[in-house]
Parts: structure tokens; C-alpha cells; sequence
């Protein structure tokens, strides 16, 4: 029995430890950003559609802007509509850093980060 409970112990122990560990990178977070907007249709005044399929997507350079705290990230990908038309992108997007998060403020398409 005591066996078992210190196993237990040491089981919930190291499953806290895994599940607190499971914050993502900069660079997956602009990605989830991007693909998200773009579902959501905050692009689709932009002629980016909602149902369009994001292909070959790279994150180019990641500059921090002087002291202001904000990062411009240079964007590359092609788009295909539900019409198979296909289109390449070459945009940026500007984030706040703070601290260890990272905000994002504007995407290359109408987006307003104070209505979230």
C-alpha cells in the first residue's frame, strides 16, 4: 500500500511538472495566429478568404523595433481559394513584447487588437 501511494505520489508529481512545461515559441504562436485570423475571416475584406488554404508558409526575420518593445515579423506564404485560385503573400505583423508573452498588434490584413 505504501508502495503504491508513493508511486502515485511521484506519478502526479512529474505530470504536474510535464502539463506546466507546455508553453509554446514565439514562432508557433505567430502560426497559430496566422491560421486563426485567416479562418476567423478577419482577412476576407483583404481578399483573403475564410476557406482559403494557407501552403508553404515561413516566418522570415524577427527585428525588435529599438527600445519600444515591439517586433516586426516578416511573413511569406501562398493562399488557394475554394476556386483553386492561388495567390502568394509577402506581409509582416507587428507584436508587443512583454516579458515572457507576446501580444500580438497588428496583422497584414484589418485587425484591431483592442477589440479582443
Amino acid at each position: 500500500m505504501k508502495n503504491t501511494s508513493h508511486s502515485l505520489l511521484v506519478i502526479l508529481f512529474f505530470l504536474i511538472i510535464v502539463s506546466c512545461d507546455k508553453k509554446i515559441t514565439f514562432e508557433q504562436q505567430i502560426s497559430q495566429d496566422v491560421y486563426q485570423k485567416i479562418a476567423s475571416g478577419y482577412c476576407e475584406e483583404d481578399k483573403i478568404p475564410k476557406d482559403a488554404v494557407i501552403k508553404n508558409f515561413k516566418i522570415g526575420e524577427i527585428t525588435p523595433i529599438g527600445d519600444t518593445g515591439m517586433i516586426d515579423v516578416a511573413l511569406e506564404f501562398d493562399i488557394t481559394d475554394a476556386d483553386g485560385n492561388e495567390e502568394h503573400i509577402t506581409e509582416a505583423m507587428l507584436y508587443l513584447d512583454k516579458g515572457k508573452d507576446k501580444k500580438m498588434l497588428a496583422i497584414f490584413c484589418e485587425y484591431d487588437y483592442r477589440k479582443q
